[in-house]
């Protein structure tokens, strides 16, 4: 019984390992697939430039918050 147990778990994950190396062969090949492509999943709403926003960052107990807020460009003499 202790065998047939132990070859069941072996072959779960050796056939686990398999499927978990197919699908990251899938993500990095060039070929279409139905994988998603390696790329940013998320889509870009607008592009705007690094320099026109600054990023604040407040944290509390477990919590951190970003925020961008846009930056006020004023002439100094």
């Amino acid at each position: 019984m202790t065998i047939w147990f132990h070859t069941t778990i072996l072959a779960t994950s050796l056939v686990a390992t398999l499927a978990v190396g197919l699908a990251s062969a899938a993500i990095y090949a060039e070929t279409p697939s139905a994988a998603a492509p390696k790329t940013d999943r998320l889509p870009v709403a607008t592009e705007t430039s690094a320099s026109d926003y600054l990023t604040i960052e407040t944290r509390t107990d477990g919590m951190s918050v970003l925020s961008r807020v846009p930056v006020e460009k004023t002439a100094s003499n």
